[in-house]
Formats: structure tokens, C-alpha cells, sequence
């Protein structure tokens, strides 16, 4: 069975109206499964190939039949999803993998059927496909996610549950491997607060700041800025650095832990770090 290109959705603001439905974003990774006479292959969005054996709780799928499902694999830490764990999951191999199976159940959150019992169910509308979908009888480890009617709803909820957004789908749309738009996404970037505790030129030129928590000055992660930065930041060096910072490539230029600056992010790993961190403004008015 040859596994299809994901459908990917466009960045933008959520549509308006009637003839929509609403999903919620998954911090995961994206995952193609397929199965054929009970041989299951899971593939991610860049094509790379999963094997059962990493996620020997996931072959139960096996009972289902000639079928092929979209959604994001994922690990829940009680009721929100991990995804450094993710990257655990995939990088394991043999009995370490066995353990993390136990350690660190997957589950794939299914949002879309593809092909069921001989049919090719691509070129029919979302809203079929889903119908389809929701009847299907799914072992432990895939679920079925809920899809809603109300745009502004979800993305309440979804703020509420730390989640990473919302994606809008068009009741009417096709399913077509690649970029669309059909399917539109909206991330919460909501402004982060963070002091600069270091930096690290890079080979474009620019700057990567390494960031802090106001305060605590608890690591965070990095984001890459403008060069025109180090001007400000050149008088603030220091010889050692205020803040736990894990080894970085590069040489390591620590400052006074004072500028502060605005980012986005597109969610938190479990331990606080920002992931996708963007550089938004320096807060240069505040500098003494």
C-alpha cells in the first residue's frame, strides 16, 4: 500500500459562517497509518517511515480492516500532550523502545479517513469522511477527537486547555495531499516576556538571544533576532551567566540579565521551555 501526502492547512485567521468545522491543533507529530491484509505502516508528514515495532500498542489497529487514517501521534501527560516524549517514542529502538511503550503510551488522534473497506474516500467532501470516520470501531491508542460547529467556542477552549490552536476544515473540501486552502489554521501567539541572559552570533549574521523567565531567570530557550541588537547588548556583557543555561554551539557572549524582550511561541515544552520561540521587539525603554 503506497501512503499518500498529508493534506497541510494554510496559516490565517479562522474563517467565518456557516460550511465550516473546527478542530483542535495537536502538539504531536503528524502521522499517515495504513493497513492491508493486517500489515499496518505509519508514515510522518516527511515521509519517514514508523515501524510497529516502536509502538507495539498502536498494532491493535490491525483489527479494523483495509483502511487509511490521518492524525497526529501523540503522548498525554494527564490531560495535555508531551511532545519532548514524542521525540522519545521515535528515537527508541528494540527493548528500549518495548519500555517506553510502557512508560510513555502513544495515542493517535485521528482526524481524517482516507480510504476504508476498497474505497479511495479522498474525493469525497470533509463531511462524509468524517461520518465514516466517526462510525469506525477503533481499538484502545486511536482516538477520535471531537469536531465542533463554533470557531470562537473552540478557540476558548482551546485556549483554556493550553492546547496549540485551532484548524478549520470546509464541510464541502476534498482531501489533497499538500498545501491547502480548505484547511485553515490559526496558532495562539500570545506575547511572552523574557530577559536575554546571553547570546550566540549566527553564521547570517543575525543573533540567537538565549532567554530567561522575568524573575526566576529559569531557562527558556532561544529565539534568532537582528543583528542590530548587539549594539544594545554589547554594554550589558558579563563574564559568567545568570542563568542555568544548557551548552549552546557558538560562542557564548552572557550579559546582564536586563533586556527584556517580547516573543511568541508556539506552545511549551513540559519544563517550560518555548517551542518555535519568534523574536517580537526589544524592550530598549527600558534600559537604564
Amino acid at each position: 500500500m503506497e501512503l499518500p501526502a498529508p493534506m497541510l492547512p494554510t496559516a490565517g485567521a479562522l474563517p467565518v459562517g456557516s460550511g465550516w468545522a473546527f478542530e483542535m491543533k495537536w502538539d504531536g507529530v503528524r502521522l499517515i497509518s495504513g493497513l492491508e491484509r493486517g500489515v499496518l505502516q505509519m508514515r510522518t508528514r516527511q515521509g519517514k517511515a514508523v515501524s510497529a515495532s516502536q509502538f507495539p500498542e498502536l498494532t491493535e489497529i490491525a483489527e479494523v480492516g483495509d483502511v487509511i487514517l490521518d492524525g497526529e501521534l501523540t503522548v498525554f501527560d494527564g490531560d495535555r500532550t508531551d511532545f519532548g516524549a514524542v521525540l522519545r517514542r521515535l528515537l527508541a529502538r528494540g527493548h528500549r523502545a518495548a519500555v517506553l511503550a510502557e512508560e510513555y503510551p502513544a495515542t493517535v488522534l485521528v482526524f481524517d479517513v482516507l480510504r476504508f473497506d476498497g474505497e479511495d474516500l479522498r474525493r469525497r467532501p470533509y463531511e462524509e469522511r468524517r461520518a465514516i470516520l466517526e462510525s469506525l470501531e477503533l481499538p484502545e491508542g486511536w482516538v477520535v477527537p471531537p469536531a465542533f460547529a463554533n470557531g470562537p467556542a473552540t478557540v476558548e477552549v482551546s485556549l483554556e486547555h493550553g492546547l496549540e490552536g485551532v484548524v478549520a476544515k470546509r464541510l464541502a473540501s476534498r482531501y489533497s495531499s499538500g498545501r491547502s486552502r480548505n484547511w485553515v489554521k490559526q496558532r495562539h501567539q500570545g506575547i511572552i516576556d523574557a530577559t536575554v541572559v546571553g547570546w550566540v552570533r549566527r553564521p547570517s549574521g543575525g543573533l540567537s538571544l538565549l532567554l530567561a523567565e522575568p524573575g526566576t531567570l529559569r531557562y527558556v530557550g532561544r529565539c534568532t533576532a537582528p543583528r542590530g541588537l548587539v549594539d544594545a547588548l554589547a554594554p550589558l556583557a558579563v563574564s559568567s551567566p545568570a542563568a542555568a543555561v544548557p551548552a549552546q554551539a557558538g560562542v557564548v557572549q552572557w550579559v546582564q540579565p536586563v533586556l527584556q524582550v517580547e516573543v511568541t511561541a508556539s506552545s511549551r515544552e513540559p519544563d517550560g521551555r518555548l517551542r518555535q520561540a519568534r523574536f517580537v521587539r526589544a524592550r530598549l525603554d527600558q534600559l537604564g
